[in-house]
């Protein structure tokens, strides 16, 4: 096959996949980055997870974890929506504060010290629209430049991902602008309810029975003289990956056994997925960061019967993969950082739900979270045009990350950050 033919083989069969694989978005070498400066910051924590839950849409924190010690005052704010004090659970290294009962399914978790709340996190100025705050929580700066939309796990990908594992980073149902820098390792794979990988393959005629493993084999073949064209080596290496890389994730998944049951949601299947790739070891996938979006919690209106069902499925799923990561060895190793892009209002509004608003909380559970309340309750005497102000910058959060669970020294955080931001200690 001549290097034209194979470039045209590739585009064809790019094109002829139509719902198939889809491909790891970049495959260069790290610009910017010496290859010296590569090897010097690999990674101390290298079989550590990250794995990153997006609330979409602007959780309320305030029916999350409920403040007992100022109820009368929230129960006055929320005629139509306080939960009830005798129904709101006891919450773990807290008297003021409490659990929704919504959210039971994780308080066993909560018990057991692995839960720790970060109360009270935003940025100065806030950005009430949904992809203006979105954008600033995924890049990891308050006043972004809209030339520089690389994300704060993107820009450490580049600097500490590996240069070759095209799973370095995963984006579950696709991938958002935390996991982007030029020239990252990321892949974006589709989950279905069952947590098997949906549309991650190559897809070929299933009515004959030798053309599979024929067009792997052609698919696979590569010229090795260089292309006048950087671009097409490019290509031609990104095609590998995606076909080495959907290989190795269909391995994981068949090998896949467990004894937990998962909740038959999307939420829940995309984090079963995310089990079976982190608990694989033939192949060892080698991912170091996975992340997972459950949408609707912009809850306008009929937040009564909305946010108790989010909540629900958001317990269910994560008490069912973390019990599944205890099974198999593997809650030490992995971190789940759970964030939303706003908090609500404090008050209700007439169509029985909450607006936008500022401050919210993050959320980490592992097994090596030291569980509790981190920063001070809200005040709701002390609100901002009727929001919740924030005490701790959501940088800190991101650095706590960098530097208590990625491994990296402060100096390495604010070369990702660009700027110096605390460590809160959340870590063991």
């Amino acid at each position: 096959m001549t290097n034209q033919t194979r470039r045209n083989f590739i585009k064809t069969g790019a094109t002829a996949m139509g719902a198939g694989i889809v491909l790891p978005a970049f495959a260069r070498q790290a610009n910017g980055v010496t290859v010296v400066e590569s090897l010097r910051h690999e990674l101390v924590a290298e079989d550590r997870i990250l794995v990153v839950v997006e609330l979409a849409g602007g959780n309320d924190p305030l029916n999350t974890i409920v403040p007992l010690a100022q109820y009368d005052t929230y129960a006055s704010f929320r005629s139509r929506l306080a939960i009830p004090r005798n129904q709101v659970l006891a919450l773990n290294g807290s008297t003021t504060m409490g659990l929704s009962p919504h959210l039971s399914a994780i308080k066993p978790i909560a018990d057991a010290g692995k839960l720790a709340v970060i109360q009270g996190v935003h940025y100065p100025n806030p950005n009430l629209s949904h992809d203006g705050s979105r954008n600033i929580y995924r890049i990891g700066d308050p006043q972004p430049s809209v030339t520089a939309q690389t994300g704060w796990l993107g820009r450490h990908s580049l600097l500490f991902g590996s240069k070759t594992n095209p799973l370095d980073t995963v984006g579950i149902g696709g991938v958002n602008t935390t996991l982007y820098a030029p020239s990252v390792k990321i892949s974006g794979i589709g989950a279905d309810a069952q947590g098997n990988p949906s549309g991650y393959a190559f897809n070929t005629d299933g009515r004959y029975g030798g053309d599979r493993n024929n067009r792997l084999a052609i698919a696979r073949w590569t010229n090795p003289d260089a292309s006048p064209s950087p671009y097409a080596d490019f290509a031609e290496n990104v095609w590998l990956d995606a076909l080495n890389s959907s290989d190795a994730v269909s391995q994981s998944v068949a090998a896949y056994s467990s004894s937990v049951t998962y909740p038959t949601t999307n939420f829940a299947g995309g984090l079963k997925l995310i089990a079976k790739m982190a608990s694989s070891s033939s192949p060892k996938l080698g991912t170091r960061v996975f992340y997972i979006t459950q949408g609707g919690y912009d809850t306008h209106a009929n937040q009564d019967k909305d946010l108790p069902t989010l909540h629900k499925a958001l317990g269910e799923g994560l008490k069912a993969f973390y019990d599944d990561l205890t099974a198999k060895g593997l809650a030490d190793k992995t971190l789940i950082l759970i964030w939303s892009e706003f908090g609500r209002r404090v008050a209700d509004n007439a169509s029985i739900g909450t607006d936008h608003g500022q401050a919210n909380n993050f959320y980490f559970i592992g097994g090596k979270v030291k569980g509790g309340m981190y920063g001070s309750d809200p005040n709701l005497t002390d609100l901002q045009q009727g929001n919740l102000k924030h005490q701790i910058d959501f940088r800190d959060v991101y650095s706590t990350v960098i530097q208590g669970w990625l491994g990296n020294s402060a100096a390495e955080a604010a070369q990702v950050l660009g700027g110096t931001f605390n460590n809160l200690a959340v870590f063991v």
